[in-house]
């Protein structure tokens, strides 16, 4: 199937959500979703209808719509939501659905005084939901992505030493992930030495790495809007004792989880079997976030991988594994794998080194 035939796939399957809705047009508006279903990479709105679509953008956009999105019509005078309405109202359409997750109440509001004869009605973000099975295009996308992430690690490992700040570490993670050919990082990047490891979500400081540190690593690339994400860390030096013990449970509770994964289980039912090593090796209250999540067109979509995650994890999936501990004062250890999940169970799409020092 070629790229515009799944992008019509795309729009066949949304259509059949619309009908069991009930709605005649849906306003799409989150802009991840507006690309999935038209491959446009610029703002705008999409309406859908029982049978066609109206891009909706404005001049800035003129010739990249008609270059990304050549089979749709696009419209480019006046706001995007007045070309939606007007779009709706011209339809005929009697029930007009709209993203509530993703429409302000003040564009909630011109909706009902501006809709003639269609009820704006609120739906949960299906869209989400079926971009949470990925493509052939897709995976291939997020292979590069994490291609270009893990070299760019490789360079980074040759070059960090003590005395480089946090900051112009990760800076140099990011001016490498570009080098590789990345549009830029998929986040901002996460680079917690020592102590500050103890933090999940670290953003890099001043603070001189040292000898004897720890230090987590957490990054991704972009490539044709498609990200991958990845922990490491590793250490500055020997390790002693300690960090040697809370890295290899952490490792051990990650292995596990990656064995473990199998389609069709509840993402909770994953998160336990990473809890479960952790608890044993006596560090279940120092892991207190979720054990993955999806990872496409956004760095944090569905399926969730916690303790809460009824959702299912299906074939087709690409998730995060990342157990993690922290300890105040101490620092902390995360690792993290991207995988693809298979009839089989998970294929390991990170390829970084390993090892801890």
């Amino acid at each position: 199937m070629t790229g515009p035939d799944r992008i019509e796939a795309r729009r066949v399957a949304v259509r059949e959500w619309m009908s069991e809705a009930e709605v005649d047009a849906l306003l799409v508006s989150a802009a991840p979703n507006v690309r999935w279903l038209t491959g446009f990479t610029g703002e705008g709105l999409l309406v859908l209808g029982e049978r066609g679509a109206l891009l909706c953008t404005d001049s800035r956009y003129t010739v990249q719509a008609a270059e990304e999105a050549p089979e749709l019509e696009a419209a480019s005078d006046g706001g995007h939501l007045e070309q939606a309405i007007a779009r709706i109202n011209a339809s005929g359409a009697g029930r007009a659905g709209f993203e509530s997750g993703h429409v302000t109440y003040a564009s909630f509001q011109r909706l009902q005084e501006a809709l003639e004869g269609a009820e704006p009605v609120g739906l949960d973000d299906r869209i989400k939901h079926l971009r949470a099975v990925k493509d052939a295009d897709e995976v291939a996308l997020i292979r590069r992505a994490a291609a270009v992430a893990d070299a760019a690690f490789v360079e980074l490992r040759a070059r960090i030493e003590p005395g480089m700040t946090e900051r112009e570490a990760a800076e140099e993670l990011r001016r490498q992930m570009v080098l590789g050919g990345a549009e830029g990082p998929s986040f901002e990047t996460i680079m917690a030495s020592g102590p500050n490891g103890a933090k999940p979500h670290a953003r890099p400081g001043e603070r001189e790495i040292i000898e004897g540190d720890l230090i987590v690593i957490d990054w991704g690339a972009k490539v044709e809007g498609y990200c991958s994400d990845c922990t490491r860390t590793v250490m500055v030096g020997e390790p002693d004792e300690r960090q040697r013990e809370v890295w290899l449970a952490v490792r051990e509770a990650q292995v596990a989880a990656l064995e473990g994964l199998r389609p069709g289980m509840e993402g909770r039912e994953i998160d336990a079997i990473a809890r479960e090593v952790l608890r044993e090796r006596g560090f279940e209250r120092e892991f207190g976030h979720g054990l993955g999540h999806g990872v496409g067109l956004q760095v944090h979509e569905l399926p969730t991988v916690g303790q809460k995650s009824e959702n299912e994890v299906p074939v087709g999936a690409v998730v995060t594994i990342e157990p993690g501990v922290y300890i105040e004062g101490w620092g902390g250890v995360r690792l993290e794998e991207l995988v693809l999940v298979t009839e089989d169970g998970a294929e390991v799409l990170t390829l970084s080194p390993y090892d801890l020092q």
